[in-house]
């Protein structure tokens, strides 16, 4: 069922971005000269989802429902791929899986809802999911709750920056996998709390995906942000390349250990990496 959902979204997707005019520096769409770089991105997250797909009947014990707002927020999503995604990116950060209050209500990775509809300047409908947890309900841009997360990346990032346009020129944020897990009680589960063969297929699948993804921008740096990141990058094909640095900031979340001062400590990683100038369009 999702499968066909999906298909029929992507379909009318191509068929909305012939009719669209293109953004600025963007180009125009057409058959003559292929897909535009943001539509081959998205082909590549559709086969992952398919592949995601076939695996819902063999969720572990401990999971008892998926999100995959690529799905049910994909108008959402592909705006930001559209609006952000027009070429090759210098600078990728690369995060976990979507968060209840920011992916999962907005399609956009770490998108808490102030940031999309205030900086970034999207406004699409959300759809739901096809389970939804009473306990975790999808709002789209109406969620009153801010996703804690999204906020402290995403308003540093564009303070150091000073817009999503500046920043967006050199640099992109991605997540490694798609899909939320919530237990029965509807608490977050993250990919690492997964049990038995499925965490192994989920990250096998999303790896490859992650692989296309890299070598279709070319990033000269993949910084993982957090710690399961990073380790699964350690598998990456792309990031074996002695041309690409592959950096670890911490995760932003306010749960994680001594993260109190997490604006401040990712500031100074920034600058001791030297990566600012391609968040500034300096590079």
């Amino acid at each position: 069922m999702l499968k066909r959902k999906l298909e029929k979204q992507k379909a009318n997707l191509e068929c909305e971005e012939r009719k669209r005019l293109a953004l600025p520096g963007q180009g125009a769409t057409s058959e003559l000269f292929g897909q535009p770089l943001w539509q081959q991105f998205f082909n590549i997250e559709a086969k992952l989802n398919d592949s995601l797909d076939q695996m819902i009947h063999h969720l572990p014990p401990n999971v008892n429902c998926t999100y995959n707002p690529l799905v049910y927020a994909s108008q959402l999503h592909c705006d930001y791929l559209r609006r952000y995604l027009g070429g090759p990116k210098k600078l990728i950060f690369v995060g976990m899986n979507p968060g209840p209050n920011g992916m999962c209500q907005t399609g956009i990775p770490f998108g808490n809802v102030r940031t999309v509809k205030v900086l970034m300047q999207l406004n699409e409908i959300v759809g739901k999911p096809p389970i939804e947890h009473p306990k975790r309900p999808v709002l789209g841009l109406d969620c009153p709750t801010e996703e804690p997360s999204g906020v402290r990346l995403w308003e540093l990032f564009l303070q150091l920056a000073g817009n999503m346009e500046t920043f967006s020129k050199q640099c992109f944020v991605h997540n490694f996998c798609p899909l939320a897990f919530f237990d029965e009680a509807g608490k977050n589960l993250t990919p690492s709390e997964l049990k038995g063969p499925y965490r192994k297929e989920v990250g096998k699948y999303c790896l490859e995906a992650l692989d296309e993804e890299l070598f279709l921008l070319k990033p000269l740096v993949v910084v993982a942000v957090g710690n399961y990141v990073r380790d699964i990058l350690k598998g990456s094909n792309y990031c074996k390349s002695a041309s690409v640095s592959v950096l670890l900031l911490p995760h932003p979340s306010p749960r994680s250990v001594n993260n109190t001062n997490w604006p401040e400590k990712a500031k100074a990683f920034l600058e001791e990496h030297k990566l600012l100038p391609f968040m500034k369009n300096e590079a």
